[in-house]
């Protein structure tokens, strides 16, 4: 590694960045560890990009796996954060592509998400771990299978949402605030199914939507985690607040890496199929979740 480093002035600089950074890394962090994240961050955004989920579907249970001696309260909080980087990322993109929405439905759809998360975010804190985990489990089971499903609508071009369709919307981001709030997983798993079955919102759309609401919607629970007091005493670099800003760097430098493919994959997929795999990830995630929590733990 060091022999790499003397000569990564010969590369270009971006390179020459992201190789001295993996390096200043893997100073605080095992190589093994920091490969598994990397690989965490193509799959977060690839399942961002392509289903409009956040990622915190998959990283919940793998951070619980990688560093069960994090309590859960910092799992769902360095979860939701790199949900937001990973959001960010694939909303340049998306501008690039020039794929328009209704902006009154993100801000009010955000608005309800933000209210929601904020109250999930406080009742987590009077939850069990194993209360939290079934949630996240019962969630993403019953989501899994209302999307399996669900069978493809026709596309209606819908230019003014009546407000009867706007208020189901704020209803259902404030519900899937909630439970993000709760459990970490960012909202998009939730939101995604949710947001497809209202009138005028197109497929391509949803992803857009759901990423802005992750930001959005997420800020103010960062908040609230980086300035409560924080009573642990946790052993692994990088901690502040409640959230593991060097867990969070690894994951979005590999999430950034893929953006670009996951942006291309994303036009070749077929939405039926989309939707499929959408059912299957979230039911074996909720599989695992279950698993690792009521039977290993």
């Amino acid at each position: 590694m060091m022999l790499i480093i003397r000569y990564a002035h010969l590369l270009t600089p971006q390179l020459e960045y992201i190789i001295k950074l993996i390096f200043l890394i893997g100073v605080a962090m095992a190589i093994s560890t920091i490969f598994i994240l990397l690989i965490c961050g193509i799959c977060t955004n690839m399942v961002s990009a392509i289903f409009g989920i956040g990622g915190g579907v998959l990283m919940v249970p793998i951070l619980r796996t990688l560093f069960p001696e994090l309590p859960i309260q910092v799992i769902s909080a360095t979860s939701l954060t790199i949900v937001m980087c990973t959001a960010l990322i694939n909303l340049l993109f998306f501008h690039k592509q020039k794929i328009k929405i209704d902006h009154i439905n993100m801000i009010l759809w955000s608005i309800a998400m933000v209210i929601g998360v904020q109250i999930g975010f406080e009742l987590s804190f009077y939850f069990s771990t194993a209360i939290i985990s079934l949630i996240f489990t019962v969630s993403l089971s019953a989501l899994a299978i209302k999307t399996f499903l669900n069978r493809s609508r026709t596309q209606i071009e819908v230019f003014n949402m009546s407000p009867i369709e706007r208020a189901k919307g704020s209803i259902s981001c404030c519900g899937g605030g909630l439970i993000a709030g709760i459990t970490g997983i960012g909202g998009g798993s939730i939101l995604a199914p949710l947001v497809g079955q209202l009138k005028g919102v197109k497929t391509q759309q949803i992803a857009v939507y759901t990423n802005y609401m992750m930001i959005i919607g997420g800020i103010g629970n960062l908040y609230g985690y980086l300035t409560r007091v924080f009573p642990y005493d946790v052993s692994l670099s990088g901690q502040l607040g409640y959230v593991n800003f060097l867990v969070v760097g690894v994951v979005t430098l590999g999430s950034f890496g893929m953006s670009f493919f996951s942006m291309k994959l994303r036009g070749l997929m077929n939405p039926a199929l989309t939707r499929k795999l959408l059912a299957i990830i979230l039911f074996c995630i909720a599989a695992y979740m279950c698993i690792l929590e009521f039977v290993f733990h």
